[in-house]
């Protein structure tokens, strides 16, 4: 018998063995090795090798300077959780539906996510101290020279550039927009679907010195710098400028308190011009009395990584209600399982 696994939409199939161990063991000594064999894979260079060609362990071992044995059992691993395959001459390749997302040249390549997630392994060993003593981790309090900029930046980049022209037609800006803000918008990719889908739009990034650095790289590695700007500064203090024609705070309310929710609302709507729409983009939290789904491994990794929580629908278009904005109207999305837009016009002044 096989358990189906989903993450973001790619299912992959892992194999357990009801007869001997049950399932949630099964899970714990499966998964576990098979995440790291990923990560691993993908740093030391594994993926990348085998996305040029089929190629054995020991040749993988020489050419990048690995452990023989090691290396072969890795291979392995990644062959039984069938994301690699294996011939009968002892060559490992990537798998087709693994190399749409493994292979370096692939339009959807998610190959430095991948690698940043090595980060969650030590995150993950909190979870005790969370649960036991309340202590969670701060994601964004590094200085703005740390390489992990750079590994995350990059990382939420690959998955937004998945959905973004999805994303930039469901936030319907009005025709004729000349400006758009764009709160902690990091590496700028959901602006330039924004700006590539209205040729007289320009964006403003909002977001930290080191979120913004790498921002910069990848806006100008696009040929977009002269429509795309960034502003370095905490989203509660920098200058939003204005007026704009409409504003984005995607995947970061999660990351904050009810009031600090509500007084950033209120700080974007003093940004906008009347009529302009404000897009939040984010996991919520199911209404009360529906069942658990996957949200909830994204909502206990939220509280893990930022002290914060996921919030309903109601909770947040409360919020936007008390910050100047009208009636609130969801839109999900197939290329965003999970998370929802939620759109808001900033109200006319009294």
């Amino acid at each position: 018998m096989r358990l189906g696994v989903r993450y973001d939409g790619i299912t992959e199939r892992i194999g357990v063995a009801l007869n001997l161990v049950p399932i949630p063991i099964g899970l714990a000594m499966l998964g576990m090795p098979i995440a790291r064999s990923l990560q691993v894979a993908q740093r030391t260079g594994i993926l990348a090798e085998l996305a040029a060609g089929p190629s054995g362990a020991a040749e993988l071992a020489e050419r990048l300077e690995l452990r023989e044995q090691a290396t072969r059992l890795l291979l392995d691993t990644l062959t039984a959780a069938r994301i690699l395959r294996s011939g009968a001459d002892g060559r490992y390749a990537l798998r087709r539906r693994a190399a749409k997302w493994l292979a370096p040249g692939s339009p959807t390549y998610l190959g430095d996510f991948l690698a940043d997630t090595n980060e969650y392994w030590a995150w993950w060993a909190g979870l005790e101290a969370l649960v036991r003593d309340g202590r969670s981790i701060e994601l964004h309090d590094r200085a703005a020279d740390d390489p992990y900029w750079r590994s995350y930046i990059t990382g939420q980049y690959e998955l937004a550039r998945l959905s973004s022209g999805a994303v930039a037609k469901a936030v319907s800006l009005r025709p004729g927009a000349r400006s758009l803000l764009d709160v902690a918008g990091a590496h700028g990719e959901y602006s330039m679907a924004l700006c590539r889908r209205a040729a007289q739009l320009s964006a403003t990034v909002v977001d930290l010195p080191g979120s913004a650095r790498i921002g910069r790289e990848i806006v100008a590695a696009a040929g977009m710098a002269e429509r795309v700007s960034h502003v370095e500064g905490d989203m509660f203090e920098a200058d939003f400028g204005g007026p704009h024609d409409g504003a984005l705070a995607f995947n970061i309310i999660h990351h904050t308190s009810p009031e600090a929710a509500q007084r950033l609302f209120a700080r974007i709507a003093a940004a906008l011009r009347p009529g302009a729409p404000l897009c939040v983009l984010d996991l919520y939290d199911r209404p009360p009395g529906r069942r658990p789904d996957i949200g909830s491994y994204l909502g206990l990794f939220f509280h893990l990584t930022s002290g914060a929580d996921t919030y309903t629908v109601a909770e947040v278009s409360a919020w936007l209600a008390a910050s100047g904005f009208g009636a609130a109207r969801v839109r999900t999305l197939p290329q965003i399982p999970g998370l929802a837009i939620l759109r808001a016009e900033r109200a006319a002044a009294p």
